[in-house]
């Protein structure tokens, strides 16, 4: 039976280790990332299977919703062993207690049917198993190429969370405006505690001294996700980003540790990824309005 808690009903401790004896754990779903991403978060229990879902919920107007919080590309159902009937009966229950959702599932969600109305998404991931001269030879003819001439003149830099947030409200947030930017702050005090924990490192290069581009990386069991970059002019113009990958996969080569490019459904972006050699996985965007006719006009 799937058990519905409030925030305050959920125990931390007895999640976090839920947690880690399923098959499909993310970064995203320990209850210190979704205490600061998303206040006030809510859950449902499958005490049979051991399956658990994290609620990312607001309320407004009145109305309670669900919503995907900045920086957590994926969440979803989770769980020891993963199906589609079960997966069908936590939407069940997501859909007597929220009208709107609006949320990212997981890739080992791809059990549920698509006919389900959900949009597919993409990530891109590479295994870091084989040593880097041969990791590095899977790069496309150009990656190569831009590698030979990416971050000259730049070196490593220290930047702290407050310094990395202030980069990308200047270069993205300036580039793609307020939507850019909603929810940065939260997602911000994640990556200061995670460096805090060990789980959250800043990787960048600065001309001098200032930096000129950065990327958050979030390691946990075995997987690092690439959560945020920010390159200003001169850091696109140095290919910084081509750098800062490559430099990852050096230090990783041969652990088997995944890369997890948090990948995107833009072409560009999906291009630089799969230059290094990575491949795609699909997961699922999750969107029901069932609010009143004039709140779901408002709503979209």
């Amino acid at each position: 039976m799937i058990r519905h808690l409030r925030h305050t009903e959920i125990d931390k401790a007895a999640w976090d280790a839920r947690l880690l004896r399923c098959a499909n754990r993310l970064w995203y779903a320990q209850s210190w990332v979704l205490d600061l991403a998303c206040p006030g978060w809510e859950a449902l229990i499958d005490e049979e299977s051991g399956a658990m879902m994290p609620l990312t919920c607001r309320r407004k107007w009145g109305i309670d919703y669900l919503y995907q919080p900045l920086g957590l590309q994926q969440l979803g159902v989770l769980s020891v062993e993963l199906n589609g009937a079960l997966c069908e009966r936590f939407f069940a229950a997501i859909h007597e207690r929220f009208r709107y959702i609006d949320i990212a599932l997981n890739e080992a969600m791809s059990a549920v049917p698509a006919d389900r109305g959900l949009t597919p998404s993409n990530n891109q991931v590479l295994a870091a198993t084989a040593d880097i001269d041969a990791i590095r030879a899977g790069y496309s003819t150009g990656h190569r190429r831009n590698l030979k001439e990416a971050g000259i003149g730049l070196a490593p830099s220290v930047l702290d969370a407050a310094g990395f947030e202030a980069l990308f409200r200047g270069t993205t947030g300036a580039r793609f405006g307020a939507s850019a930017v909603k929810g940065l702050g939260e997602f911000m005090a994640v990556v200061e505690v995670g460096m805090k924990r060990g789980q959250c490192s800043i990787a960048a290069l600065a001309d001098g001294h200032e930096v000129v581009a950065a990327a958050c990386f979030a390691t946990w069991e075995g997987r690092s996700i690439l959560l945020k970059s920010a390159n200003t002019e001169a850091g696109y113009r140095a290919k910084s980003m081509f750098r800062i990958t490559d430099d990852w996969l050096a230090r990783h080569a041969g652990s088997g540790d995944l890369l997890d490019f948090a990948g995107s459904n833009t072409s560009s972006v999906a291009r630089f990824n799969a230059g290094f050699g990575a491949v795609t996985r699909p997961y699922f965007r999750l969107r029901r309005n069932r609010l009143p006719l004039l709140v779901r006009w408002l709503k979209n």
